[in-house]
């Protein structure tokens, strides 16, 4: 893991243990793509790179624009994307599911 993801990620995700999900809030200086690669590279103990591309999932500009603060959306977009189920909600706001699989690899490790 890189100094950066790890950092980042300690401070900027909220678990539910209820609903077993991670929150994350961008801040307005901050693109919601690299929130969503930093987000899981930090639950998954690795380093951005060592995830596959976010652009094989969803077009990573066209998220950024949407969700710009100055883009004055409402709504929400959702994808899979390494073992989770991301949403994308206006204003930046991330909430990421780890998917079943997922899961049961993780216990697995343990």
């Amino acid at each position: 893991m890189t100094a950066q993801s790890e950092e980042w990620g300690r401070s900027r995700i909220d678990y539910d243990k209820r609903a077993d999900s991670y929150h994350v809030a961008c801040e307005d200086s901050e693109l919601v793509s690299t929130n969503v690669v930093l987000s899981i590279a930090a639950l998954e103990g690795v380093g951005p790179m060592d995830l596959p591309p976010l652009a094989e999932t969803v077009d990573p500009d066209a998220l950024d624009r949407v969700f710009a603060p100055s883009a004055g959306i409402v709504g929400s977009v959702s994808f899979e994307y390494a073992g989770y189920d991301v949403t994308v909600a206006s204003e930046g706001k991330l909430e990421i599911v780890p998917q079943r699989d997922a899961m049961r690899r993780r216990q697995r490790r343990n």
